[in-house]
């Protein structure tokens, strides 16, 4: 026969068993130490990973911002009426990494130069930077004994002239030698005559009244009556540049001539318009 107090222990007693779901125990979890985490990342390959990982970014840093990645060589094609230093400082690249270079935006800066028709930028490792420039151009007609024919910018005769506008450049031979389509007339003239045409209004304020080629002066820009003789673009004694600054200072001094040879180291005016020589033109 059984006790009726043990029974009402047993009834009384509450059961134990799991805590409900939903209820998140209390109990503390072990946190794995440094050490632990280190090796189990070693057995499963992590740590290695993470050293190469490592060793990757900091060898990119290392070629990113070497000096041997510092641009230190500007290579220039196709410019005639702008000079290699104006180019290089429109490019602002000196000191800067080749990897910090954008082409499109040197392009563009470039492009800004009223000369400069279209600019492309190429970068070569690892520290050199090709620009090439393509320059503004005018049509061009060259006359000869008073017939105008068209030409390219090569220099090869197309055929006569069928029209003339106000943005076409005339240059005037001074011979009479005619010329037929097919042939070529003197390139140097042309780029030189072309150079002048774009650069003369803006940096003297001309607006030149007539380009002129002859065997003996080369190129002569006339401004009204005054006639200025540039030569020959190949020519290495004097530089463009330096006789347009020649014909800046003698305009800005006020000093009357009506003749002005560019061409010597020291170049000379005279007051009065000099003929145009063409003794021993062919």
């Amino acid at each position: 026969m059984s006790n009726p107090r043990r029974s009402s222990r047993l009834i009384s007693r509450k059961p134990r068993g799991r805590a409900p779901l939903g209820v998140r125990s209390t109990t503390p979890m072990v946190r794995p130490t440094l050490r632990t985490i280190l090796r189990n990342m070693l057995l499963n390959g992590k740590l290695a990973a993470l050293g190469l990982l490592l060793v990757g970014i900091g060898s990119l840093i290392v070629v990113f911002r070497s000096p041997a990645f510092v641009v230190g060589e500007l290579e220039i094609e196709g410019n005639r009426s702008v000079d290699a230093a104006t180019i290089s400082q429109l490019a602002n690249l000196q000191g800067i990494s080749i990897w910090d270079i954008d082409p499109a935006e040197v392009a563009a800066r470039i492009s800004q130069n009223p000369y400069v028709a279209t600019a492309s930028v190429q970068l070569r490792i690892p520290a050199r930077v090709l620009v090439r420039v393509q320059e503004r151009q005018a049509a061009v007609v060259w006359n000869m004994g008073g017939t105008n024919y068209e030409v390219t910018a090569g220099g090869e005769v197309l055929g006569l002239a069928t029209s003339i506008t106000t943005a076409t450049l005339v240059i005037y031979d001074t011979r009479t030698i005619p010329i037929s389509a097919g042939s070529y007339i003197d390139t140097d003239a042309l780029n030189l005559a072309q150079t002048l045409y774009l650069r003369i209004p803006k940096e003297l304020g001309w607006q030149p009244t007539r380009y002129e080629w002859d065997p003996y002066y080369g190129v002569s820009v006339y401004n009204d009556t005054n006639q200025a003789v540039f030569g020959r673009l190949a020519e290495q004694q004097v530089s463009l540049d330096l006789k347009l600054a020649t014909l800046q200072q003698v305009q800005a001094s006020n000093t009357v001539w009506t003749f002005i040879d560019l061409r010597p180291e020291k170049p000379y005016y005279r007051p009065q318009a000099t003929p145009t020589p063409t003794a021993g033109s062919q």
